[in-house]
């Protein structure tokens, strides 16, 4: 979290890209384990078959290749998955560079309720939880695993509750 004076800039918590590395560990253990029992299933039946060049070998191959590129791009969209969080505005970015290109606005002015859900015994040791934010027209945004969620939600308090000097107007926050 880049903490500025005009600007705040939110990247996902670390316990994410602990859960993308944990995904990633998944599919190699279940490609070393196709390997070893098929280095097991030779050494008992002296010889290999064509279902161990044609099938299986391919299949390993494949599980290696699909779980090191998808954890390419799960990187990719971790660190290019940013809020930024400006005097009146809620920007959201996510990109993954290939396959999606979002870019959202959300005025502060509209939002009726900003809520903090921390659940779990690992969310709240980490410090991440997710944002809640309800708009006028019944529209929920949640963002998932910021960390620390309630030093965002003090700054986006901060940011609805301020006094426009040009035209006089107030604007509440209303939070529980």
């Amino acid at each position: 979290m880049l903490v500025e004076e005009n600007y705040t800039i939110v990247t996902r918590h670390f316990v994410y890209f602990l859960y993308l590395i944990a995904k990633f560990l998944f599919l190699i253990i279940i490609a070393g384990i196709l390997f070893i029992s098929l280095l097991f299933y030779k050494q008992n039946f002296d010889g290999s078959t064509d279902i161990d060049h044609y099938v299986l070998f391919p299949i390993i191959f494949l599980l290696v290749n699909y779980s090191f590129i998808q954890l390419i791009l799960w990187i990719i969209k971790y660190y290019n998955r940013l809020v930024i969080i400006v005097r009146d505005k809620f920007i959201i970015l996510n990109s993954s560079l290939i396959l999606q290109e979002d870019f959202e606005i959300m005025d502060l002015g509209k939002v009726m309720k900003i809520d903090v859900e921390c659940h779990g015994l690992l969310a709240n040791i980490f410090g991440y939880g997710h944002l809640i934010m309800e708009q006028q027209k019944d529209e929920v945004r949640t963002i998932h695993f910021i960390p620390k969620p309630y030093k965002i939600w003090q700054i986006l308090r901060e940011n609805t509750t301020y006094i426009n000097q040009g035209w006089q107007e107030v604007r509440f926050f209303k939070g529980r």
